[in-house]
C-alpha cells in the first residue's frame, strides 16, 4: 500500500531574516513566519492528515499547530526531525573564504569565516555539532522508524530545511535549490514499503530541475 508523506518546513524566524545559523537553537516564528504558516495551512487544507510528526523546536511545532488548527490532528514530537546540529556556528553568521582547510576557525566572532573546503565537505563537523553525513544517517533512521512504527496512510512531517535537503538528496535525483526550500513550503513523497519517491514535485524544486529527478 502506498502511503503519502507531506514534509513541510517551518515559517520564517528573525534568524532567517538575519541569515544566522539556527541549528538546534529554539528560535520562534516571527510575525511573517506565523502568516506564512497560515498560508501553508491553506495550501494543505484539502489534505486529511492521520497524524503529524514534528520537530520539538518551537518554530516547527507552532507551524504544525497552525497547519492543523481547523482540523485537529494528533501531533507527535520526534527529536530525530530536528535541524542539523551546527554546534558553535549556532547564532552566528557563517561565511566562506578560500583559506586552507587546516586554518583554525575563530568561533568567538559574530561573523564566522570558514574555509570553503570544509563547508562543502560532508564529513566536516562544526565544534560540538554534526557533520552532514551524521545528519543524513539520522534522517534515514528517523524515517525508517516512523514508517515501521506507524501504518497511517497520510502523514505530515513538520521539520527543517536541512532535514528536507537530506531527504531529497538521499531518495531522489533532484538537485536541491541553492537557496534551499522556502519557509513554510512543502514537498509530497510516497512510500511504497521500500523507498520514498516524489510525485508532482513542487515549483520551488522544479525551478532548478528541468527534468523529473525521481528515482
Amino acid at each position: 500500500m502506498k502511503r503519502d508523506f507531506y514534509f513541510f518546513r517551518h515559517g520564517e524566524t528573525d534568524y532567517n531574516v538575519e541569515k544566522r545559523v539556527q541549528g538546534w537553537l529554539d528560535i520562534p516564528l516571527n510575525g511573517n513566519g506565523i502568516a506564512q504558516a497560515y498560508e501553508l495551512a491553506k495550501k494543505l487544507s484539502n489534505v486529511k492528515f492521520d497524524c503529524i510528526y514534528s520537530s520539538p523546536l518551537s518554530r516547527v511545532l507552532k507551524t504544525a499547530q497552525i497547519v492543523c488548527e481547523k482540523s485537529p490532528t494528533k501531533i507527535i514530537l520526534e527529536d530525530g526531525l530536528k535541524e542539523r546540529n551546527l554546534g558553535a556556528f549556532s547564532g552566528k553568521i557563517v561565511r566562506m573564504n578560500e583559506a586552507s582547510p587546516d586554518t583554525p576557525i575563530d568561533y568567538s566572532t559574530d561573523i564566522v569565516y570558514v574555509p570553503l573546503a570544509l563547508l562543502t565537505s560532508d564529513d566536516f563537523v562544526p565544534e560540538n555539532g554534526e557533520s552532514y553525513n551524521m545528519l543524513a544517517k539520522r534522517v534515514y533512521d528517523t524515517m525508517m522508524k516512523i514508517t515501521k512504527n506507524n501504518d497511517a496512510k497520510t502523514i505530515g512531517i513538520a521539520t527543517h530545511g536541512g532535514f528536507i535537503k537530506s531527504l531529497i538528496k538521499q531518495f531522489t535525483n533532484f538537485t536541491y535549490p541553492r537557496n534551499g526550500i522556502p519557509n513554510a513550503e512543502y514537498i509530497k513523497f510516497q512510500w511504497d514499503g521500500n523507498k520514498f519517491t516524489v510525485h508532482e514535485p513542487p515549483a520551488w524544486l522544479i525551478a532548478c530541475n528541468p527534468t523529473d529527478g525521481s528515482l
